[in-house]
């Protein structure tokens, strides 16, 4: 684990971090959206509710249990405990204490309006629309029934899927589209990590994680500072 601080991101102008122009790239035919930290601003309120979770079972403190679910973020809850308690007993009654307390907290955040035009305007370009998400299939399909955008493909955790292989072998099914073709947005380093592994174009967004820890990872990647700043990648 990077012994740099986890932190959330302020959002500042420009929207757009600097980048070498090589770094800008074609407009894709699929865009991946992650969901929480990207889409709807949730992250904190879920950060919130991994430390409690973390404090009451492991008796974790507060501060590092809540550093500790940020540096995991992006994989499902239930493989950050893994990744953070491996092989303790008490993972699976952590697991599904978090998932069952999670869409009451999370239930009625939304889209921004802003986030809302800035997908209508990647669609009026000719870019189909999906959600990746390790968030599970129920929470993902509720919010895509509320969020007042058409999403042309639905992906979450579960059922054999996940965010990486299997959700891009999905998108690639329904559109017909090579790796090449997509773009993966995302606010988490292992976001940038499946793209990498998978071979798929990627944008960071830095919500979860500052721009500086995104380029420092991924030195040749567009980091925007807010969702809304996606399209002006493309013109």
């Amino acid at each position: 684990m990077s012994g740099l601080p986890v932190t959330f991101a302020r959002l500042a102008t420009p929207s757009v971090a600097p980048l070498p122009e090589l770094a800008r790239l074609p407009l894709p035919r699929v865009l991946l959206c992650d969901l929480d930290g990207t889409l709807i601003d949730s992250m904190p309120t879920l950060a919130d509710l991994a430390t409690e979770v973390m404090e009451s079972v492991y008796g974790t403190p507060r501060m590092l249990a809540r550093e500790l679910y940020l540096a995991t973020c992006g994989l499902p809850f239930v493989k950050q405990l893994e990744e953070i308690f491996p092989e303790d007993a008490r993972n699976a009654e952590a697991s599904a204490d978090f998932e069952a307390r999670k869409p009451a907290r999370c239930g009625a955040i939304r889209m921004s309006a802003e986030t809302r035009r800035a997908l209508q305007e990647m669609r009026d370009m000719g870019v189909r629309i999906a959600v990746s998400s390790n968030n599970g299939i129920d929470n993902v399909n509720a919010f895509a029934r509320d969020a007042a955008f058409a999403f042309d493909l639905v992906l979450g955790y579960g059922d054999g899927l996940a965010k990486g292989r299997t959700h891009l072998d999905a998108t690639s099914r329904e559109f017909g589209a090579a790796r090449q073709e997509m773009l993966f947005i995302g606010d988490s380093l292992h976001d940038g990590e499946i793209a990498e592994r998978e071979g798929i174009p990627f944008v960071g967004v830095a919500t979860t994680f500052s721009s500086d820890r995104f380029t420092l990872r991924f030195p040749s990647v567009p980091v925007i500072r807010r969702f809304s700043a996606l399209p002006k990648l493309f013109q």
